[in-house]
């Protein structure tokens, strides 16, 4: 039934602004801020992957500290995410992070209802479909009614666990960028496993028009808030890597 209801509500959206966008490739650009310090850039990237009953979407994010702010705290991060077309449900999600002595390379396949985590050990966990990511599921609330109060429920698998994801509209509000000025609405995803609610909190502004660009990301965590501020964008899936200045 969850399949059957997912396949329909992908049919209405196939035809929007957004799905096209998808459809045609898109490539963003970032600044990378962390306590207003700017030491990096990021870039995502969507574009089709597959085709007939393995059609799809390969998303990327790459993320990488200035040669200067390395010196402080160096960062390498690349995921990579291959995600279902009919319904946005994650099929693989790849992370490679670098951060000063805290390395990860992991790789989650999904198959048949069940995650697959491999990172030294091999984790399974059983998960429903659909299904998102921590990445892919910036990109599918762009497909959702973002009208103010609106609650969104997301499954999402990360780090071998599975995790409810309440994704509340909040409000609209207007925005500077080096890629201009937005009217945006926020929305905050919080991330709840076992009836506790993650510490880390997710701000995602994203441009309230057709296109439901993310313009910002910004993630609160221990050691402070980390601020991905939108440079450009443009159609058409470029190389991942972010370029930096």
């Amino acid at each position: 039934m969850m399949i059957l209801f997912a396949i329909i509500a992908s049919a209405m959206l196939n035809g929007s602004p957004v799905q096209q966008r998808f459809d045609a490739g898109e490539t963003l650009d970032y600044s990378l801020s962390w306590l207003r310090i700017t030491g990096g850039g990021a870039r995502m990237t969507i574009a089709p992957h597959g085709e007939g009953e393995k059609a799809g979407y390969r998303i990327t994010s790459v993320a990488k500290s200035t040669r200067g702010f390395s010196r402080i705290f160096r960062v390498r991060d690349e995921i990579e995410t291959i995600v279902a077309h009919h319904d946005f449900s994650t099929l693989r999600y790849t992370k490679r992070l670098d951060e000063e002595e805290d390395k990860i390379d992991e790789v989650t396949t999904v198959e048949d209802g069940v995650a697959t985590r491999v990172r030294k050990k091999v984790k399974k966990v059983n998960v429903p479909r659909p299904v998102y990511d921590p990445i892919s599921v910036i990109y599918y609330l762009r497909l959702l009614d973002l009208a103010e109060g609106r609650v969104h429920e997301l499954t999402l698998v990360a780090d071998g666990k599975l995790y409810t994801v309440h994704a509340k509209v909040i409000r609209r509000e207007t925005i500077d960028t080096p890629a201009g000025s937005f009217k945006t609405v926020l929305v905050e995803p919080a991330m709840e496993s076992g009836g506790k609610t993650r510490d880390e909190k997710m701000s995602i502004w994203y441009s309230d028009d057709e296109r439901r660009i993310p313009v910002r990301i910004r993630s609160e965590v221990k050691v402070g808030a980390i601020t991905a501020t939108l440079k450009a964008v443009r159609n058409g899936a470029g190389p991942a890597e972010p370029p930096i200045n």
